[in-house]
């Protein structure tokens, strides 16, 4: 399963490889980011030994927690939700 995050900017003092390395590190087994392009993060999620839904949940929490902006967004099977809702 995919998952992509959508923002217009990064966290303040944050880099891109540091987003990414994060949250391969809050994934662990449980996806991993496997691309993207600008303004885009594309996470691929393991569905068959663990529940997407718990990586779900914590990559929110991650971009919460380190500041993503109002606007950014994550799609998940066709349905973007707004970070803060």
């Amino acid at each position: 399963m995919e998952l992509y995050i959508h923002y217009t900017t990064l966290p303040e003092g944050k880099e891109l490889g540091d987003v990414v390395e994060e949250l391969n590190q809050v994934l662990e087994d449980g996806g991993a980011v496997c691309g993207g392009e600008k303004g885009r993060i594309d996470l691929e999620l393991e569905d068959e030994r663990h529940n997407p839904k718990y990586a779900q949940i914590a990559v929110k929490a991650y971009l919460q927690q380190v500041g993503f902006a109002k606007d950014t967004k994550v799609e998940f099977g066709c349905m973007e939700i707004g970070l803060y809702e």
